[in-house]
């Protein structure tokens, strides 16, 4: 069959949206209709099911032991720790339930949610790393998050491979670095941005195969440069001392300043290399993708964030390992499975939460090496295929239809309203922030802002200009964010430092922070670019490319084709 694009209206925002011959193409492959809800809001809805930086306290149903978990106190789940939630002594197929074809799939589903046992977080195989989520593999960190394979690192987010890394953002195999952005294989780099294979940077950005550098842009092996201009070894390090960068006054005038200069250079319409055929952004080694973002080595995909490996894809968030053919899913590292979340390591999955190494699982939670299961019930192969055949024709005559009417049959993800956490405790709230009075005419939930009852014992204008002034005292001391609650980055309104901080700062020779943890991290995000894209054309005088870019047109940035860009920097 031929297929034509056709225009449909969203069901959520009603907004017009385009589904392409390709598009119902894949769809008709892995057999099911076309989507309801426009792809943004397919993103905002998946992203409601991720609590990323919200921890709580919380005790394990099992051992009774205080635990750091991703679920609030007063949430209906029980909260198993690691250790618990992976032995054999509870089995979860005690909380299975027989199919009612009388109820809504979702509805019933949300009841196995509430009975079967959760994880405390998505994590894995960490080691004295208490306060960190969506983790693997990682040693003596605190607060990361989305991270894997790290050792000695705090106050991150997106960091893989690292050492000694701290308050970073989308940074990899590095190591001694501080408040740096989408770098790689950097050493004692710090607020640097987009630089790669360069040690002692100081505000640097896009920067390649660079040494002790301060302020440069578009450099490639390059150093002892100050603001692109070459300085002898000598001349160099005497103006950095000049400079008085270890001083926190210092590098606020330089902040004030820093934008402005950067914006003077030219920037390529995307952040990436070799790719083809291929939209988004942050992209590396892609063919034939749409709508990509945060991916390396992808094909054949389509609206897609922070994925690692995968083809013939569409609509995911956090996908890793060699993955092909699925389809609305998140945190996720499985093939051919639909409509999952946290679906580890196996394949066919279809509604699934938290399940490892299963295949052929429909609307199941927490299981481990199962096949052939519908609710947590054990069925033989030709039981299983006859009883979904059926299940799906119930899930499109009898919908599940939300507080604001928006219909749910079999080919939609799981209902916002269904999701353990509030809007604004998940990801969804960092690439779609909406106000409270949104959130709820939305439909989705809402956290309050929590009352903090603590005494602040430093204040922000009190903080020591320089780490050679600041004492062992400060450990544990409630420090005053210069927030101080008045801005909208979640801020906690106060922060303590580590020992640990303190020491990396202390060897770094670097300021304590003056804002918490909270306000940090999304001084981080306004850095980036944001996950939309927009039709521009290239800025350079004479050439007539276009292109797709997340640069808008308001941004005071010099966007260049990839041709134009080489032809001015390499």
């Amino acid at each position: 069959m031929e297929y034509q694009p056709e225009n449909k209206i969203c069901q959520n925002c009603k907004k017009d949206f385009t589904i392409e011959p390709e598009d119902f193409l894949f769809y008709e492959k892995i057999k099911v209709p076309p989507p309801t809800f426009c792809p943004e809001c397919r993103s905002m809805r998946r992203m409601t099911w991720r609590n990323e930086r919200f921890l709580y306290k919380q005790n394990c149903g099992m051992c009774n032991k205080s635990i750091i978990s991703i679920y609030k106190p007063q949430s209906p789940f029980t909260v198993y720790c690691h250790s618990c939630f992976r032995n054999d002594s509870w089995n979860p197929f005690d909380y299975g339930m027989e199919y009612d074809f009388s109820k809504p799939f979702f509805k019933q589903f949300n009841e196995l949610q509430i009975r079967v046992p959760r994880l405390y977080a998505m994590v894995t195989e960490c080691f004295n790393s208490e306060y960190v989520n969506g983790a693997a593999y990682d040693k003596n960190c605190y607060l990361i998050f989305a991270s894997d394979h790290d050792e000695d690192c705090s106050y991150s987010h997106s960091i893989f491979y690292c050492k000694d890394v701290f308050d970073c953002l989308g940074v990899r195999h590095s190591e001694y670095s501080f408040e740096c952005i989408d770098c790689e294989k950097i050493n004692r780099c710090f607020y640097s941005q987009d630089c790669i294979n360069s040690y002692n940077l100081y505000f640097c950005k896009n920067c390649t195969g660079s040494h002790d550098c301060f302020g440069c842009v578009n450099i490639r092996n390059k150093s002892y440069c100050i603001f692109n201009e070459q300085y002898t070894k000598e001349e160099y390090e005497n103006k950095i001392i000049e400079m008085n960068i270890n001083s926190h006054s210092s590098l606020r005038n330089i902040y004030k300043s820093i934008d402005s200069l950067y914006s003077k250079f030219p920037v390529k319409y995307y952040h990436g290399k070799n790719n083809i055929n291929s939209s988004g952004d942050y992209l590396a080694h892609t063919k034939n993708c749409t709508s990509v973002f945060d991916a390396e080595e992808v094909e054949n995909s389509k609206y897609l964030f922070i994925i690692n490996k995968a083809k013939d894809s569409y609509d995911g968030y956090v996908i890793v390992e060699n993955v092909e053919s699925n389809l609305e899913v998140i945190s996720h590292n499985s093939s051919f499975s639909k409509f999952c979340l946290s679906y580890w390591g196996g394949s066919y999955g279809t509604y699934c939460d938290t399940c490892e190494n299963c295949a052929n699982c429909f609307g199941c939670i927490g299981l481990r090496n199962k096949s052939y299961c519908i609710f947590n019930k054990q069925y033989t192969k030709e039981e299983y295929d006859n009883l979904i055949i059926l299940i799906k024709k119930q899930m499109m005559d009898i919908p599940y239809i939300d507080k604001c009417n928006r219909v749910f049959k079999y080919g939609e993800f799981f209902p916002q309203e269904l999701s353990p956490f509030d809007y604004n405790e998940t990801v969804a709230e960092e690439y779609f922030p909406l106000s409270k009075e949104q959130i709820i005419s939305n439909g989705y939930n809402w956290k309050d802002k929590e009352e903090r009852n603590y005494n602040i014992d430093l204040k922000s204008e009190d903080i020591p200009d320089k780490i050679k002034d600041v004492d062992d005292t400060i450990i544990g001391k409630n420090i005053e964010c210069a927030h101080k609650g008045k801005c909208d980055q979640k801020c906690t309104g106060a922060f303590r430092l580590t020992a640990e901080e303190l020491l990396f700062y202390r060897r770094m020779d670097l300021p304590v922070p003056y804002l918490c943890f909270n306000c940090r991290h999304y001084e981080r995000l306004k850095k980036r670019n944001p996950m939309k894209l927009w039709h521009r054309s290239c800025m350079k005088e004479g050439c007539t490319n276009t292109f797709e870019t997340s640069y808008s047109p308001e941004r005071p940035e010099i966007v260049y084709c990839e041709k134009c860009y080489q032809n001015e920097v390499y």
